[in-house]
């Protein structure tokens, strides 16, 4: 008889497309499994049901940290202690990974539990066990298909590791009782592990809706059942005398708890106490017209909502099901949340049937121009194991993907039947690359409430980072790669040390790349951003106004006088956005002819304008004057050469992206540089850097030599605009 139960929880990860496990120094997301399985464990232990052993529990998350196999299995060799391993929260993506771990310690001689989203997926859905779930059993490892609250089954499977006798297959009753349920408490040491310091909280468990891509419901159900709102709010108290006062609503749709509004009521009363927390919850596209929802929601404390939009094709909504979802309702739901101040986060996936390579960035455009959320996770249609679209595909006998490292919804798994091998992915990436623009964060970041602008500007640097230049999910990954040359997929060879090496510092020398490319960039999107107040009239209007023009002389400064020349362009910098948004409109709805013409119309009357002022200033004796005009003719000589081959071109989609790129490159860029002198600054050091480094990438040492020497005043400036904004993003300021 043992005297000693030692239970090791622990969260899997996955290995990247080499081999190599992915582990960072630092995470993004905490698990909410690990958090609710370590609060009913300990629960479990204080109740002391077995008086003559002694239980003890620790946790280990793959991600963010390493697994000491060899220590675990040295105490299990105690012949009074037993080591049980729990592997939880298994993902699909997640599946290989954990079952090599938990083949790892069966060979090193310790039980081994595995549950999560894949096992009891697979296991609500088909009527024998899957091979890969039939090759862990067959090695002694314990599967738990289900929800572990139900009253006395974790006794019960204690009991059995007790004894040496586990079972092959747990079923857990389905959809237990959560009311009495101890809820997941925050764990500040685990927290320390990530980024952000926020812990997760499942108030509610279930979807009503059928989307036919989905797990939850099939695995979770489709009725509501839902933890107390005193349990919830117990916790979140609990959880800020910790320190901790960021927290993420894991329900998949928080708006359809029974206790939304007792727990917002709840947490409104904490802020007027002083106690002041922020949340981030799941809901679907109809939250927002449930009476009271929104407006509670943001006294709550509310300050991200995160919305399972999936498409604006609405052909592609139907085939997934998602009935709730209504494209021409879109754009006021957004403008709902974003006008109390709450940031819009929307789910996206690409790979419908209807979905093709023009279309995802067509359809990207609406997203981001037209419907205007804040940001935006792209997935790849991904055949779940638990869902019914991976259901049906296998009865069909559909050709998918077998190795399941894959199903991250970053990769094809099956063939699609519009894109050819290679072209899905590439869309994904699209996607990425066409949303989050520079223009565009500086947009989001500029409609923003001051209060929310280091969160989203943040935000918009990890997600531009992960989906543009890493290419995996930004709630998938984590900051500052740790890679273990040892610790490689069973199958793939141990590389000698010195390829390895070779191998990490190029990795390192491309992602140090993209973290240098990203601070500058955000070093422009601030110097673009830091002095707008939303609400207010910036300076751009005023100079865009006519009546401006009316002005003697000796009332305006040399810069506004300056920026007064180009007035036109202020104009079409005023009216671009809402321009976009008509142009996204007719774009996504086939009428390129309407598009088209709404754009040479504006340009011309740009180009008709700025040539008025021009022919004015060309007229005075002043030479600065004469040299804005021609300043000013060369800018129109730019817009009537584009509007001839805009003439020349059939009206498609291609062209509009075109126009679009001419507009901001040629146009609102050379009026950005006017307004604002660090961002002219910041692009002079830029270019400069760029020819420098350029020749030396090729060898001309010469004439990087000369190019150094030629503005060596570029390096103080360099270092000005570099520490300034460091400073400025130290201390948050705007």
């Amino acid at each position: 008889m043992i005297k000693k139960l030692s239970i090791v929880y622990i969260v899997p990860s996955r290995y990247d497309d080499d081999g190599y496990v992915l582990r960072w120094i630092k995470g993004v997301v905490p698990s909410n499994s690990l958090a609710v399985l370590k609060s009913l464990t300990n629960s479990i232990i204080a109740a002391q049901p077995f008086p003559n052993i002694d239980i003890s529990l620790e946790s280990y998350d793959d991600n963010v940290q390493r697994i000491p196999f060899e220590k675990l299995a040295a105490r299990n060799r105690d012949p009074e202690t037993r080591v049980v391993v729990g592997i939880v929260g298994v993902q699909s993506n997640q599946f290989p990974r954990a079952s090599d771990i938990a083949l790892r310690f069966r060979n090193l001689g310790v039980d081994v539990m595995i549950g999560g989203f894949h096992v009891t997926g697979v296991l609500a859905l088909f009527e024998e066990p899957s091979p890969e779930l039939q090759h862990l059993i067959n090695h002694g490892v314990s599967l738990i298909a289900g929800e572990a609250e139900t009253p006395g089954v974790m006794e019960n499977l204690f009991n059995d590791a007790i004894q040496g006798t586990l079972k092959p297959i747990y079923r857990f009753p389905k959809a237990p009782d959560l009311s009495k349920s101890p809820p997941p408490q925050a764990d500040p040491d685990y927290i320390d592990h990530f980024g952000a310091k926020w812990a997760t909280i499942d108030s509610s468990r279930g979807c009503p809706y059928g989307c036919t891509f989905c797990t939850v419901i099939n695995i979770q159900g489709r009725k509501m059942r839902c933890r107390s709102s005193e349990t919830v709010l117990a916790t979140v108290r609990s959880n800020y005398e910790k320190g901790v006062k960021n927290f993420f609503f894991t329900d998949d749709n928080f708006a359809r708890s029974a206790h939304w509004e007792t727990i917002f009521d709840g947490l409104a009363e904490m802020a007027d106490e002083g106690k002041n927390v922020s949340f981030m919850m799941q809901i679907d596209t109809q939250a927002s017209k449930i009476p009271h929802f929104v407006e509670k929601a943001q006294r709550a404390g509310c300050r991200m909502v995160f919305i399972g939009m999936e498409s604006v094709n609405p052909e592609n909504i139907a085939a997934a099901g998602k009935t709730q979802n209504h494209v021409d309702q879109y754009r006021e739901m957004v403008r709902r949340w974003q006008e109390i101040g709450i940031i819009v986060h929307v789910g996206y996936i690409i790979g419908f049937p209807n979905d093709t390579l023009e279309s995802v960035r067509r359809d990207v455009v609406f997203l981001r121009d037209h419907v205007g959320v804040d940001l935006a996770s792209f997935f790849m249609m991904t055949p779940l194991p638990g869902s019914v679209d991976h259901l049906e595909m296998v009865r069909r006998g559909d050709p998918i993907d077998p190795d399941l490292n894959k199903y991250d919804s970053f990769h094809e798994t099956f063939p699609h039947p519009k894109m050819k091998p290679g072209e899905w992915k590439a869309a994904a990436q699209l996607a990425y690359s066409e949303f989050y623009t520079k223009e565009h964060c500086t947009n989001i970041l500029r409609r923003l409430p001051k209060e929310h602008y280091w969160l989203m500007f943040w935000n918009l640097i990890w997600y531009r980072y992960s989906g543009v230049f890493s290419g995996t999910h930004p709630m998938m990954t984590g900051f500052f790669r740790q890679k273990d040359r040892l610790d490689r997929r069973p199958g793939m060879p141990i590389e000698h040390i010195f390829r390895f090496g070779w191998r990490w510092l190029k990795d390192f020398i491309l992602d140090s790349g993209s973290y240098i490319k990203l601070f500058f960039e955000f070093q422009e999107i601030w110097f673009l951003t830091r002095n707008y107040v939303p609400g207010k009239e910036p300076e751009t209007e005023v100079i865009a106004n006519q009546e401006v023009m009316e002005l003697p002389r000796v009332a305006l400064s040399r810069r506004f006088l300056r920026l007064r020349h180009w007035a036109p362009l202020a104009q079409l910098k005023l009216r671009w956005n809402s321009l976009q948004q008509r142009v996204a409109e007719c774009n996504w709805s086939g009428r390129y002819d309407d598009a088209v013409q709404e754009i040479r119309n504006t340009l011309s009357v740009t180009a008709n304008r700025l040539h008025n002022i021009s022919m004015t200033l060309a007229s005075t004796m002043n030479p600065y004057e004469k040299r804005n005009a021609r300043d000013l003719e060369t800018v129109v000589d730019e817009i009537e050469s584009y509007l001839t081959e805009l003439d020349k071109m059939p009206p498609d989609p291609s062209l509009l992206y075109k126009t679009d790129q001419f507009v901001r490159e040629k146009l609102l860029a050379r009026y950005e540089e006017l307004s604002c002198s660090c961002v002219r600054l910041r692009r002079r050091v830029n270019l400069w850097r760029t020819n420098a480094l350029d020749n030396l990438k090729h060898r001309r040492f010469i004439h990087c030599a000369v190019i150094l020497l030629q503005r060596p005043w570029l390096v103080v400036v360099e270092l000005y605009l570099s520490s300034r904004f460091s400073i400025a993003a130290f201390r948050k300021e705007i």
